[in-house]
């Protein structure tokens, strides 16, 4: 008697627990689960997918779906944020690196100054910022002995772009100041040329600067 009372109750708590897990039905009676976006249930708990999460599989991760990895920056909805000075699609280059080098003048125009063609002028990456270049000798003191600077010119590149800003600065820590911008044209690689327009600023005089460059290195 006992045995036959014993099997149906033995029967009837293994069809429970397979209801409640196949109804994602927690323990003890708790509120049905529903598992979305390819979600299943275990144990009255859903797991997720890959890229989802949360109690119903509700919530999406677009960087984890999509196996976004940013090298120098963040993933958000999918797209990488870059930090200052990098860029691409996963942030994994240096938005600087097209401008560094040695340029030969071919031409400058410094009104009212004679310039002299043919020096060279050097960008190098700022030690300090990511997103900066330092230009050595651009109104350089070899060629203007008394109005050019003697320290480098710093500036700041623009991100996804071949441009780049000189800031208003004093390289030399005197009254004698510049600002301008940049452009680099890399579209031949067997004849890059860089393009600077600057202003100087020495006491009463300014002087308006056009400077045209080959990049040999």
């Amino acid at each position: 008697m006992i045995r036959s009372l014993l099997l149906p109750m033995v029967i009837a708590l293994l069809s429970f627990g397979s209801i409640s897990c196949g109804d994602c039905v927690g323990a003890f009676g708790k509120e049905k689960v529903e598992c979305n976006n390819g979600g299943t249930c275990n144990d009255g708990e859903c797991d997720c997918l890959k890229g989802y999460s949360g109690v119903s599989c509700d919530s999406l991760d677009l960087c984890e779906l999509n196996d976004v990895i940013c090298v120098f920056g963040d993933c958000q909805d999918g797209l990488c944020e870059c930090q200052s000075g990098y860029e691409g699609k996963l942030c994994e280059t240096e938005s600087r690196v097209k401008f560094l080098g040695k340029f030969r003048v071919s031409t400058e125009a410094c009104d009212p100054l004679d310039t002299i063609a043919g020096r060279e002028i050097e960008i190098k990456r700022d030690i300090f910022d990511a997103s900066r270049i330092s230009i050595s000798d651009l109104f350089g003191y070899n060629n203007f002995p008394i109005n050019g600077f003697f320290s480098k010119v710093e500036a700041s590149v623009t991100p996804n772009s071949n441009s780049f800003v000189i800031f208003g600065q004093s390289p030399d820590d005197n009254s004698k100041t510049i600002s301008g911008s940049g452009v680099i044209d890399n579209s031949d690689t067997n004849n890059i040329q860089i393009n600077i327009d600057y202003t100087i600023v020495n006491g009463n005089k300014q002087y308006t600067c056009a400077l045209n460059g080959k990049f040999i290195e």
